[in-house]
C-alpha cells in the first residue's frame, strides 16, 4: 500500500460515525388486575444522543403479543428530587398521540404500595390523548422522549441511577387482553448493550481495507 492510499484509507475509516451507548430496561408488573402479565412485551431503550452530551433519549415500544396499550408514562427522578434529569419533551412518536408534562391519573397506580414508593417528579410524566387507542398499542408504534440532564450528569451516572433505583420509569397500561384490564409496571435494572467504539470501528475499517489490498496485490 502506498502512503497516499494508506492516508486515504485512514481518513475513510475515521469517517465512520460515532456509536451511541445505550441500555435496555426491562419492566416488572407491580399490580395484578389483568389475567395476563404482559411485562415481557414492553421495551425501553435509553440511548445517548450523538453530538449533544446534554440530552438522552428514552425510546418506548410494545411488542404486542397480547393486546395492550401503554397509556401513561411516569418518571421518578430520584432523591433529592431532580438529581438525574432536568426536563423532557416528546422528540418523536410513530402511531401514537402523547402529551408530555401532565397525565391522568397524575400518579402511577399502585406505585405507593412499593417498599420505596414511586414518587412521580413534577412535569416528568405524560399520557396518550384518547386512551387507549392513541397509546403504544402496536408493534410498529414508537415514542421517543428526549430528556435534558441535570448539570454534571453523564450517561454513566444515569445508568448507575437506573441500576440502584435512584431513577425509575413507570408505565400504566390499559386494555390488557380479553379482560381489557389495566396494570402498572416499573422498569428494573438495565442491561448494557455492548457496542464498538468509533475508534474500534475505524480500526476494523482499516483492517478490512488492508486485507482487500493484500488480496489484490
Amino acid at each position: 500500500m502506498t502512503l497516499r492510499s494508506f492516508v486515504a484509507a485512514t481518513v475513510a475509516a475515521l469517517a465512520v460515525p460515532a456509536v451511541a451507548d445505550s441500555v435496555d430496561v426491562p419492566f416488572t408488573r407491580i399490580t395484578s388486575n389483568a389475567t395476563e402479565n404482559v411485562e415481557s412485551q414492553f421495551g425501553l431503550t435509553i440511548q445517548e444522543v450523538i453530538g449533544d452530551s446534554s440530552v438522552v433519549d428514552f425510546v418506548f415500544t410494545n411488542g404486542v403479543g397480547i393486546q395492550s396499550a401503554i397509556s401513561e408514562i411516569y418518571i421518578d427522578n430520584g432523591r433529592p428530587t431532580g438529581q438525574n434529569l432536568e426536563s423532557g419533551s416528546i422528540f418523536e412518536q410513530v402511531g401514537t398521540d402523547f402529551n408530555w408534562g401532565s397525565a391522568a391519573p397524575p400518579d402511577l397506580p399502585g406505585g405507593e404500595t412499593l417498599g420505596d414508593p414511586f414518587d412521580v417528579t413534577f412535569s416528568l410524566l405524560g399520557d396518550a390523548q384518547g386512551n387507549p387507542n392513541k397509546g403504544i398499542n402496536r408493534a410498529t408504534d414508537r415514542l421517543t422522549i428526549r430528556f435534558t440532564y441535570q448539570t454534571g450528569t453523564t450517561f454513566t451516572d444515569l445508568a448507575q441511577s437506573l441500576n440502584n433505583g435512584g431513577l425509575r420509569v413507570g408505565m400504566h397500561v390499559r386494555s390488557i387482553g380479553q379482560d381489557e384490564e389495566s396494570d402498572s409496571f416499573v422498569g428494573g435494572p438495565p442491561t448494557m448493550i455492548p457496542l464498538p467504539s468509533a475508534a474500534g470501528l475505524a480500526l476494523l475499517g482499516l483492517g478490512g481495507l488492508s486485507a482487500r489490498r493484500r488480496r489484490s496485490a
